[in-house]
């Protein structure tokens, strides 16, 4: 087929194109009239949604411990170590001197016994967890595959958590007790001067020179991100939600969970003021954690939906408490669908139920203004999906021909 044919065979159809509708439109009764012409529509298509609260934030130690000193049964000597120090467990801190060995040995030996007390306790509660964690539902019995509710792998999730952070508690009272122990052997051979190590990891953040109580202050060397929250806002969130951080220092986007939710202001309340509570978030990633002090872009996901039909806001009608989104029919007719909506963000809506995957629904059904239940509709051509490779497999009486079925098979 030569460029001439290809030339007057557009113009052939261009020209029966044109005249067809002409008279269709200008026929009197025409269908035209009562079909109307959809400009934009798209598929149902499933997506996520989530409903983010901004706070601006910044990055604090996760917690701080605290060594204290009795000068009851000894005098304090020196430090050994500065403010800003990383430490391990078992550096050692400082050093004192004992004036009666005997009680002090008698006071580290009650220490201790205590410690053990406190361990036995929490091994106790580690067994209890543990039950629990083993009555939740499995992931399947013999050969039938059962769906775990998602409270329940909630559940498992937090209990899990608890159990690690009890067994760090563990590991923590038995390096204390380690150094108790020391101290106390050291006493039995006659030694004057104790040592007294650290229990932690961490930096160490304050020395107190007076020797006053606390007499050191570690900070842990895992992190938080902390914000505060209006009365408002705090009502909105609650443990375990998620969040991302995002450092400009950083420049990257970090996931996080919120691990504590203030029950109390951050103030004492006043009439005048508004109050303040505090909310802690851990961030996922400990292998970048950020440095204590940076200030950071924290983002509190409030509400989430994951595989969900969505829809912009566009498409939604609302008459009277029902709403509607306008149904291309593969029978060539509008249906306006009663839908139930969810989360709405971003200009974007959840479809809880009333369609389905594939279905194709009107954009902007507003924008049409003779849009009717039930009337048929037409769409425009895509030119830029006719190749003129692709008219060169057919011949003159093929295009011809479909071209007359388009025009003249009408509803």
């Amino acid at each position: 087929m030569n460029k001439r044919s290809i030339f007057y065979t557009s113009l052939t159809v261009s020209l029966l194109f044109i005249g067809a509708n002409t008279y269709l439109i200008e026929k009197a009764d025409s269908k035209v009239d009562r079909e109307v012409r959809v400009a934009e529509w798209e598929p149902v298509n499933k997506g996520a949604l989530a409903k983010e609260m901004p706070k601006a934030g910044v990055v604090a130690s996760e917690e701080e411990n605290y060594i204290y000193f009795n000068d009851e049964f000894g005098s304090f000597k020196k430090f050994l170590v500065k403010e800003g120090d990383q430490i391990k467990s078992g550096t050692p801190l400082y050093e004192y001197e004992v004036t009666d060995q005997s009680q002090q040995k008698s006071v580290l030996e009650s220490e201790a016994d205590q410690l053990e007390d406190e361990i036995d306790s929490i091994e106790d509660n580690i067994s209890d967890l543990k039950r629990l964690e083993s009555s939740l539902p499995s992931g399947s019995t013999d050969d039938k595959e059962i769906p775990i509710d998602a409270s329940a792998l909630q559940s498992e999730y937090d209990l899990k958590k608890e159990i690690a952070a009890k067994e760090l508690e563990i590991d923590r009272l038995e390096s204390q007790i380690d150094n108790l122990e020391r101290q106390i052997s050291d006493i039995e051979s006659y030694e004057t001067t104790l040592t007294v190590q650290s229990s932690v990891d961490g930096t160490i953040k304050d020395l107190s020179h007076a020797i006053d109580n606390p007499l050191i202050t570690i900070a842990s060397q895992s992190t938080i991100v902390t914000t505060d929250l209006t009365e408002k806002e705090i009502v909105k969130v609650d443990e375990n939600m998620s969040a991302t951080v995002q450092s400009d220092v950083e420049k990257k986007t970090q996931k996080g969970i919120v691990t504590r939710v203030a029950t109390l202001p951050k103030n004492d309340p006043h009439i005048q003021t508004e109050s303040l509570y505090p909310v802690e978030v851990k961030l996922q990633d400990t292998e970048n954690e950020l440095l204590p002090g940076h200030h950071v872009f924290l983002s509190i996901i409030t509400d989430e939906v994951k595989g969900a039909f969505v829809v912009p806001v566009t498409a939604v009608e609302k008459d009277g408490d029902y709403k509607y989104i306008w149904i291309l029919t593969s029978k060539g007719n509008v249906e306006k669908r009663k839908v139930e909506t969810g989360l709405a963000v971003n200009g974007q809506q959840q479809i809880k139920s009333g369609v389905k995957a594939g279905e194709y629904y009107i954009l902007y059904p507003d924008d049409i203004p003779a849009l009717q239940k039930g009337v048929p509709f037409i769409t425009a051509l895509d030119w830029d999906k006719v190749k003129l490779r692709d008219l060169k497999k057919f011949d003159r009486p093929t295009i011809l021909e479909n071209l007359l079925l388009g025009i003249l098979e009408r509803k």
